[in-house]
């Protein structure tokens, strides 16, 4: 990817803004992330839950594994595994049999180590954007400021159009009606620490069939929960939906109802993360937008498919 341009600032540090940031970084652009959330990545998500002093869960509660599908993606993978990164899982979990990868210590520490030389601000909402003679300036709503000449958005769709609706950055109707077509599903996710290790079969994920469970995975038989019997239980839409609005308690005893042949265990913490955009229902269709007018601003993200490196992801 080649852009005109000398400096950059990326809203939003998953994986597409993690990989555009090294990789104008290594063009020796001047790049910055900003991202809202308090860890680096995105659904490269990773939490702990600390129950006793011999007892703390580790859970990759966003994305599960990835598969590529890409040679370039590919490329980038080979390192990871190179440089000990990542590993793979199982191909049985890929319904093409082709190798599925996780982070080696959590998939969080992929995105950390993709940030680990860029200058990155977590926990920094970007609330306001303006442009003047020589760049854009995003203004947070802890009154930070940042100027880069341009600006790479990679939120889901519906944040970045808020965004620059309330910013009045103004966009050509046909591209607006096209982004205003780009829809999410969402998830309801269980983050469950059990006593005893979970009934789910090796390799430590499985997805049911019938149920309002769209996905469950042992942690500890992933390899990143060693003194935590850690399960990861992720809704189905249609459930996420009709139940966005209910009590956490009454959502956990409803997933753990239905995850109960799975987990052959009393549940002795758990937590709930509602992914509101958890992966794209339609997508834009395009590699990412970029527009040149009044500067250089890109929308790329999941919904697109950002320089051909978009992987697989398995939520």
């Amino acid at each position: 990817m080649s852009i005109g341009i000398q400096s950059c600032l990326i809203i939003g540090g998953g994986m597409s803004g993690l990989i555009a940031g090294n990789i104008l970084q290594k063009q020796g652009k001047k790049v910055t992330i900003i991202d809202k959330g308090r860890g680096i990545g995105g659904r490269l998500a990773t939490r702990r839950i600390h129950h006793a002093d011999q007892i703390t869960g580790v859970f990759d509660y966003g994305m599960q594994f990835f598969a590529v599908q890409d040679p370039l993606f590919q490329q980038w993978v080979d390192q990871w595994l190179l440089e000990g990164v990542i590993t793979e899982w199982s191909n049985q979990l890929s319904d093409a049999q082709t190798p599925c990868y996780r982070g080696k210590n959590s998939n969080r520490s992929l995105g950390q180590y993709l940030a680990q030389d860029l200058d990155v601000h977590l926990q920094t909402r970007g609330i306001t954007i303006t442009r003047d003679d020589v760049g854009w300036i995003v203004e947070t709503e802890t009154g930070q400021s940042f100027e880069r000449d341009s600006l790479i958005m990679t939120p889901p769709v519906p944040q970045s159009l808020s965004l620059l609706e309330n910013s009045d950055i103004p966009l050509p109707s046909s591209i607006k009606s096209r982004l205003e077509g780009v829809s999410y599903h969402s998830c309801t996710t269980i983050l469950a620490l059990l006593e005893q290790i979970s009934l789910i079969p090796e390799p430590g994920w499985l997805k049911p069939s019938d149920s309002p469970i769209w996905a469950i995975s042992s942690n500890h038989k992933k390899g990143i929960s060693p003194q935590g019997f850690a399960v990861t239980i992720h809704s189905t839409p249609e459930f996420s939906d009709a139940n966005w609005n209910t009590e956490e308690a009454v959502i956990a005893e409803k997933l753990f109802n239905a995850a109960s042949h799975w987990l052959g265990s009393t549940v002795i913490d758990y937590q709930v993360h509602r992914w509101r955009y958890s992966h794209p229902k339609t997508v834009y269709g395009e590699e990412f937008l970029a527009l040149e007018n009044p500067g250089l601003l890109i929308l790329a993200g999941d919904a697109f498919f950002f320089v051909k490196l978009r992987p697989k992801i398995v939520i």
